[in-house]
């Protein structure tokens, strides 16, 4: 399960946050060579991961006269980066035919599947055509989460989504988990927004979770992993986010990741 994609259709998740921590850590503790693709045209993801990205836009993987992107990009060595970056331009797939575009996306990322261990890519926070072509395209999904209110009509979206993709285009497409992110443990709202998360979806559910902790956007805005940064919340941001991790490729990797049933969505 080399192509993973890091999604959900509504914003302020955590989305890009979760890529970029994702990728960081594939690289830097599991020494893989790792491809992200920003598809989201607010760039959060290329801004952290700048000092990884060339001449390389995101957007040209969907058009179906470019060369294959593995054939600019230099052999990627293990424990490293490369950043197909977002731009505005990405707005404009969204009005092109899908017939052609979702074909050749797909030919890309099979190509750059070839080439790296795995990609990551973050998706814009709607449902369109980048979000269907990168999950047509994936292996697994992995949906970060807010725990306020609408979070399990979210869910329930999202899982609507990825089902209606299994049974139409991808039946590969596995759900490695849904994530809660930027907890704060001190709110009886958020923890009673948990329990009716795992309540209603506990199956796909990973028992971790990432904390709201000032280490992560600071690490985020210098570009640099969280666990390079020295203070306490670094070091207990580093400890839920390997955690998240670790469970995820066990899912991923042990075959665990899920195929989202009719009835679940």
């Amino acid at each position: 399960m080399s192509i993973v994609v890091i999604s959900n259709q509504k914003g302020g998740v955590g989305k890009s946050t979760l890529a970029v921590l994702f990728a960081q850590w594939l690289a830097a503790k599991n020494g893989a060579a790792v491809c992200v693709i920003d598809l989201d045209s607010q760039c959060n993801c290329s801004k952290s991961l700048a000092r990884f990205g060339g001449g390389h836009e995101a957007a040209a993987l969907f058009s179906a006269d470019a060369p294959c992107v593995t054939e600019s990009v230099d052999e990627p060595a293990p424990g490293s980066i490369t950043l197909l970056k977002g731009s505005k331009r990405l707005a404009d797939v969204e009005l092109a035919r899908a017939e052609v575009i979702v074909p050749a996306f797909r030919q890309q990322l099979s190509a750059l599947s070839r080439s790296y261990d795995y990609v990551v890519i973050d998706t814009p926070p709607a449902l369109g055509l980048r979000m269907s072509a990168a999950l047509i395209a994936a292996d697994v999904v992995v949906c970060p989460i807010e725990l306020e209110e609408y979070s399990i009509e979210g869910v329930t979206d999202m899982l609507k989504t990825i089902f209606g993709v299994q049974k139409r285009y991808n039946p590969r497409l596995k759900l490695g988990g849904v994530v809660a992110n930027r907890f704060n443990p001190h709110s009886l709202r958020q923890k009673a927004a948990l329990r009716d998360l795992i309540t209603n979806y506990g199956q796909f559910v990973l028992p971790a979770k990432i904390s709201t902790r000032s280490a992560i956007p600071e690490a985020l805005a210098a570009g640099v992993p969280v666990w390079q940064l020295t203070k306490t919340s670094s070091r207990e941001a580093s400890e839920e986010v390997f955690e998240v991790f670790r469970l995820l490729m066990q899912r991923m990797h042990s075959g665990t990741a899920q195929v989202v049933e009719e009835g679940a969505a």
